[in-house]
């Protein structure tokens, strides 16, 4: 079976998010999501797609539809990225429109899989993911320097929006737990 690791950096924030992970070639796109959702942290509720380059978008939803080189989500893989990506070396996953979470995606030569290796394995996790909803980079950044300044109006109300400080370093033993019951049960589609 032919894997790719997958370098993922979440761009435009103020500390690195990043995850590296391996996945089967012919993992669909869909599940390619799911995996992205649990690795970074998110919590699966907006709308997502990914291009390549400017001409090569695959999206869910007839509202996506109306480009020349639009492709349905449902049926595609990871394959038909690498397929179109000629000289790009990178493609981009986007997470919720509103906000734009853009995760920049640097793929490894598709490479066999060795013996002692899974096909669908979180290797690394820097930095934590922003919460859910708080205003894409952009909003993100300025909630931070609300928090990190006590005398910004705005700081007590950030506070209690996030529960607490925020804090900046990833949960990779939580990634990690709810990284492998997925790819457990993902394993059943796309055996070695």
């Amino acid at each position: 079976m032919q894997v790719v690791d997958l370098n993922v950096a979440l761009a435009d924030l103020p500390y690195e998010v990043r995850r590296k992970l391996t996945v089967p070639a012919t993992v669909k796109l869909a599940d390619l999501h799911n995996l992205l959702q649990v690795a970074m942290g998110w919590e699966n509720a907006h709308l997502y797609d990914f291009t390549c380059g400017r001409n090569h978008r695959w999206a869910d939803g007839e509202a996506f539809f109306g480009g020349e080189g639009d492709h349905r989500i449902k049926g595609a893989t990871l394959a038909d990225i690498l397929a179109v990506m000629g000289r790009q070396k990178q493609f981009i996953y986007t997470y919720d429109m509103g906000d734009s979470w853009e995760h920049v995606i640097t793929p490894g030569k598709p490479r066999e899989l060795a013996g002692d290796q899974t096909a669908i394995a979180l290797l690394e996790a820097e930095g934590a993911c922003p919460p859910e909803d708080s205003g894409g980079a952009p909003g993100f950044s300025y909630m931070l320097d609300c928090i990190e300044d006590p005398a910004s109006d705005e700081h007590t109300s950030y506070l209690e929006w996030l529960g607490g400080p925020f804090e900046r370093v990833a949960d990779t033993a939580r990634l990690s737990e709810r990284f492998g019951k997925l790819a457990k049960r993902l394993a059943k589609a796309y055996p070695a």
